[in-house]
């Protein structure tokens, strides 16, 4: 065999995973704590009163697992900017002619969730998620990054705001990691 047929098998080998390079998926599920003990959730662009475009919201909220006593495993932090306040009746900004919920409010957003070391998550270090979400039903944005033990990630964050009966909002975050 010749030096350059064995190169070529041996890169063919290491794409498929084995010899080096290999992907790896994670799937699991956590809360971010909207509630009013949870952390902050604040507008930060309160000039005119109103829900409008170019609103931003900061949040610093705990971020929970999915287990009976939704122990806190790290912090869900991050911003939105408004883009689409849907009901019309908040700013008199929607945009009726767009294929969207009109009852419904849309944002930018952007956030890291940051996993601590020995919290019961099993797993240390940031995700960084960036995408369309509503306040209202299912929304997928993009997992666009991470560090420690998710270096290299990529993948959807499926999250979906559950309304608290003591009040608040605790937002199911359903995670499909892939790493290369």
């Amino acid at each position: 065999m010749s030096k350059t047929s064995l190169m070529v098998l041996m890169l063919a080998g290491a794409a498929q995973g084995f010899g080096g390079w290999h992907r790896r998926h994670i799937e699991f599920t956590t809360f971010a704590d909207g509630r009013p003990d949870g952390g902050i959730r604040q507008s930060a662009d309160v000039e005119d009163g109103l829900d409008s475009p170019g609103d931003i919201f900061v949040f610093d909220q705990k971020l929970l697992a999915d287990d009976s006593c939704k122990t806190v495993i790290g912090r869900n932090a991050g911003y939105c900017i408004r883009t689409d306040p849907g009901k019309p009746d908040w700013s008199g900004t929607d945009h009726p002619t767009l294929p969207d919920d009109p009852e419904n409010n849309w944002g930018q957003c952007t956030w890291t969730l940051t996993f601590y070391e020995g919290a019961g998550s099993g797993y240390e270090g940031t995700l960084q998620v960036s995408g369309r979400e509503s306040d209202a039903g299912v929304s997928a944005v993009s997992i666009v990054g991470g560090t420690g033990d998710f270096k290299g990630a990529w993948g959807e964050l499926l999250t979906n705001p559950e309304n608290q009966a003591a009040g608040g909002v605790l937002f199911r975050q359903v995670l499909e990691i892939r790493l290369n």
